[in-house]
């Protein structure tokens, strides 16, 4: 995975055990990895995630592998709009605009 993806990824990790008022080491227990450096890299985006270890952590994060794995998805890679209109992927892109814009911090 991208360095770029794996910090988007790992950002996206920290704000969602943020919100739920864990710390490093309480997610690390939570979810089944070795400690809280294990967390912290990846929060990093120095480390990636084992497929195998990923429900446990959304699950962890009161959130799902979907939605974890979200932010993952490149609103510019053609991939992803392949098929839509040029005036639908602008309407795309200004609702997740939107949603990022009105998130809770």
């Amino acid at each position: 995975m991208e360095d770029a993806k794996l910090k988007r990824l790992g950002e996206h990790i920290r704000l969602l055990r943020e919100s739920e008022g864990m710390s490093q080491e309480e997610l690390a227990k939570k979810a089944g990895f070795a400690g809280r450096a294990a967390i912290s890299a990846i929060e990093k985006g120095k480390n990636n995630i084992s497929v195998d270890k990923l429900p446990a952590l959304a699950l962890a994060l009161n959130t799902t592998p979907g939605d974890l794995m979200d932010v993952l998805v490149d609103m510019d890679d053609n991939s992803f709009t392949k098929g839509l209109s040029a005036e639908n992927i602008a309407k795309l892109k200004s609702y997740a605009e939107y949603l990022l814009s009105t998130q809770e911090e």
